[in-house]
């Protein structure tokens, strides 16, 4: 039988985990406050979530003048509907805009944006910064890092945190070096993990391929709160006639009609004026929200496609009018479609559907980042930050660079107190190891693959756990990934991502069992009565 066994330790000051902005921005801090920190990336350095935009630019929100601390509360609060961390929010307005500098220090060139328009979701404007070249950018932080002397290790995967008391003691990844795989045991008393949200669970969305969502049921066994984890943002794409490019919503008050793949209106219970009205509505915002009667569009869209499986996706017409609109906010976004993507609206045969993007819950967070676990910390879209059931735009990224601020702040007086808890009587290592191996299923069908697997709880995922849901097939849908986790051995498998995907198995889990307990609210509809 397959074991693992662990062949080398390091000690270190600050594990952080994930490469994207948020961890760049933690890694350059920690070592800007005289820490020594070691950073691991699944893939290659820059290959984070917030890499992989899909359009012209990314805008990162931030607190305006005094008088926009109460309003940009007012507003995280009315979107949130109640599922927000106060002290996390307010956080958040305090730290944001001194926090836009760490984009530099990883390599970004940002700049503010001129015109005055609120961000989605928000009913005030306030600064939006600006960021693009994510490929050049992405170098530039490699070399950052290099020059800095901050350790790495790309194509290195965390897979068990180990603790003792509540404590963080050190953490087991495997590396991948020449088609080889090891295992590697950290010491450590701080880790920040900044890999990335859910939405890869899902066969469509809007991350890397290798963001999985993994992490969560690590977090979780480590002794970790998960919140908010039924408010994923859907947001729709194309499929046609290019696949996974993000689809510019503001477009869609120039669509004239809403057909299915043979042509046939979506919409016939609807006026030409009701039809323009609704499409009007929901030009002017992105993810699917309950909170706008225009949510009719979003719930004809899933339902179609879950009726009908085999349809790609729904199809567009749109009016010559739209590339005659001259407005900065239509103009670029055009111009890029066309230019750099090359899809033209109106001449193309146009499909999108619902694609997962951003996620509202994750690893519940106090206002330094620190999760219900000591030395366990959580930034970026892996935490649950300042969002709720809904999220306004731009906060995103803005959250990574504030926590990660605020993480190093506190991991620096956690060290200077040097009062950690030490683990006396079994090794971190070894019980990583047996942790580990206990994952061995011994009744498993040993040909169920790790990749079968994964693209098993992707398709079920995006069928049954989308905009649209129902109790009973979201009851199904636990049931069989239950099922999978009884058929599959991830130690049999671990040479191929076997545990990895198991943690991704256990974290569709908890996701479910969430949505089960979620009513309808913000980013998510779900039919009681089904």
């Amino acid at each position: 039988m397959s074991m693992i066994k662990i062949i080398q330790t390091i000690d270190t000051d600050l594990l952080i985990v994930g490469s994207g902005i948020a961890g760049l921005s933690a890694a350059v801090e920690a070592k800007s406050k005289g820490l020594n920190p070691l950073l691991i990336s699944k893939s290659t350095i820059g290959s984070g979530a917030s890499y992989f935009p899909l359009k012209a630019t990314l805008g990162i929100q931030v607190t305006g003048d005094e008088a926009d601390h109460a309003l940009f509360r007012e507003d995280i609060e009315h979107i949130g509907k109640g599922k927000i961390n106060a002290n996390v929010v307010q956080a958040y307005i305090e730290d944001s805009p001194k926090a836009i500098e760490l984009l530099d220090r990883i390599g970004f060139k940002p700049w503010r944006r001129n015109d005055n328009r609120p961000a989605c979701f928000a009913k005030y404007a306030r600064p939006i910064y600006l960021i693009k070249d994510w490929r050049e950018a992405a170098i530039r932080a490699k070399q950052i890092l290099q020059e800095q002397q901050i350790p790495f290790y790309e194509n290195a995967t965390l897979l068990h945190i180990v603790t003792d008391n509540n404590q963080v003691q050190g953490a087991v990844f495997s590396l991948v070096t020449s088609g080889q795989i090891s295992y590697i045991f950290c010491k450590t008393n701080h880790i920040i993990l900044a890999a990335g949200g859910i939405a890869g669970l899902y066969k469509d969305n809007l991350y890397p391929a290798d963001v999985i969502g993994s992490l969560h049921s690590v977090a979780k066994q480590a002794g970790a709160t998960l919140v908010n984890l039924a408010f994923i943002q859907f947001i729709p794409a194309f499929v046609e006639p290019k696949y996974k490019v993000l689809f510019g919503e503001h477009t869609l008050k120039y669509v004239t009609e809403i057909t299915d793949s043979q042509g046939n209106n979506l919409f016939p219970h609807l006026s030409q004026t009701q039809f323009s009205k609704m499409m009007l509505e929901r030009s002017h915002y992105a993810p699917f929200s309950l909170d706008f009667e225009c949510v009719e569009f979003d719930l004809v869209m899933m339902k179609h496609l879950l009726e009908n499986p085999n349809e790609k996706g729904i199809y567009l017409k749109y009016s010559p009018k739209l590339y005659a609109d001259t407005e900065e906010f239509y103009t670029v976004y055009l111009n890029w479609l066309k230019n750099e993507v090359g899809i033209d609206l109106v001449k193309d045969r146009i499909a999108i559907k619902p694609f997962a993007h951003s996620c509202n819950g994750g690893i519940q967070i106090n206002q330094w980042g620190e999760s219900s676990v000591k030395g366990l910390f959580a930034i970026g879209e892996i935490a649950h930050c300042i969002e709720g059931a809904n999220r306004m735009g731009g906060n995103s990224v803005g959250g990574g660079l504030v926590f990660a601020k605020r993480a190093v702040a506190e991991i620096s007086r956690s060290l200077e107190q040097a009062n950690l808890q030490k683990n006396a009587e079994i090794s971190p290592l070894v019980m990583a190891e047996k942790a580990l191996n206990q994952l061995a299923n011994s009744n498993a069908n040993l040909k169920l693959t790790a990749g079968e697997v994964l693209s098993s709880i992707r398709e079920k995922m995006a069928l049954y756990a989308n905009v649209y849901r129902t109790r009973s097939n979201l009851q199904h849908l636990l049931d069989e990934l239950n099922r999978l986790e009884q058929q599959f051995d991830p130690i049999h498998h671990a040479q191929y991502q076997g545990i990895e995907v198991y943690n991704a198995l256990k974290t569709a889990q908890l996701v479910v069992n969430n949505m089960l307990n979620e009513k309808s609210l913000g980013a998510h509809y779900l039919d009681a009565q089904n």
